[in-house]
C-alpha cells in the first residue's frame, strides 16, 4: 500500500454466515423499508470502528452505507491523531462510494494528512471510467472495480481473478488478487461473529475480514512500519426520522 503513513481507507465480499442465532449481529440487521411502488427496499447501517497504531488507540473510522436494491452508497469518516515523541500526527479522511451490481461505480475521496490535502474522485459511464486527482486526469489502464477503501469487496464472480484496484491514495489503478485464508470468529461487543477471512495484495497489502453482508468487519496492515488496525466496534440501523 504506497499511502502516506496513517492513511485507513478500507474500506471489502464472499458468502460467509452468522454463528448461533439471536446472539450475533444478524439478530439486528438489516431492517429495510419500502422506498418506491416498485417495491425496492432501502436500508441505512452505520459501522464504528476503533483505529489503532501499533495497538494503541488512535481514532475512529465510520461508514454510513445506504443500500437500494443492487445499489450501495457508503460515505467515510476517518479521524485519526497520533502523537509521537516530537510531533502529533492528525489524519482526516472523508469521501463517498457508490456501487452497483457488486463492483465500484463512483468515488469522491478527500483528505488531509499531515496537512497535506488530497482529492480523487471516479466516474463511471458505461465502458467508460474517468479518474482525477487533485483535479488532474489519470488515464486508467483497465475499469477499476473496487478501491483501496476495502470497505467491501467486488461480486463473487470477480474474486478469484485479477483485479483492476484504483489506490485512493493516488488515483493509480493497478492490478491485485485476493487469496481466501479460511472462516474465522470474531468477538465484538461481546458478541461472536463469523466472518471469512482474506488476504489481497497489489497497491495496498492488507488483512481482510469480512461478514455475510459483504462488508468489512477488521482490517490489519503495515504502513511505513508501523501496524494498523480498524476494529468494528458497532453496527447499527440509522433511524428513519420521516
Amino acid at each position: 500500500m504506497r499511502k502516506s503513513f496513517a492513511y485507513w481507507s478500507f474500506v471489502c465480499c464472499c458468502a460467509v454466515w452468522f454463528v448461533g442465532d439471536q446472539a450475533t449481529f444478524g439478530a439486528d440487521l438489516p431492517k429495510s423499508r419500502i422506498t418506491n411502488a416498485k417495491n425496492k427496499t432501502e436500508s441505512i447501517e452505520i459501522r464504528d470502528f476503533e483505529v489503532r497504531v501499533d495497538n494503541k488507540t488512535a481514532g475512529t473510522h465510520r461508514l454510513t452505507i445506504k443500500s437500494e436494491g443492487d445499489t450501495n452508497e457508503v460515505a467515510f469518516q476517518t479521524d485519526v491523531k497520533f502523537d509521537f515523541i516530537v510531533y502529533a500526527y492528525v489524519f482526516k479522511f472523508r469521501g463517498t462510494e457508490v456501487w452497483r451490481d457488486g463492483r465500484l461505480e463512483h468515488s469522491d475521496i478527500r483528505c488531509e494528512d499531515g496537512g497535506k490535502k488530497r482529492a480523487m474522485a471516479l466516474k463511471t459511464d458505461g465502458e467508460i471510467q474517468q479518474i482525477s486527482f487533485n483535479g488532474k486526469s489519470i488515464p486508467a489502464k483497465s475499469q477499476c472495480v473496487m478501491s483501496t477503501a476495502y470497505w467491501r469487496l467486488p461480486c463473487e464472480e470477480l474474486r478469484d481473478k485479477p483485479l483492476a484496484i484504483v489506490d485512493v491514495d493516488s488515483g493509480v489503478t493497478r492490478s491485485a488478487s485476493l487469496s481466501v485464508v479460511g472462516p474465522t470468529t470474531i468477538t465484538t461487543s461481546g458478541r461472536s461473529l463469523t466472518c471469512l477471512h482474506f488476504k489481497i495484495d497489489g497497491p495496498s497489502p492488507a488483512e481482510l475480514w469480512f461478514d455475510e453482508h459483504d462488508r468489512l468487519v477488521r482490517q490489519k496492515s503495515v504502513e511505513q512500519g508501523h501496524h494498523m488496525e480498524l476494529r468494528l466496534k458497532d453496527i447499527r440501523i440509522a433511524k428513519d426520522d420521516k
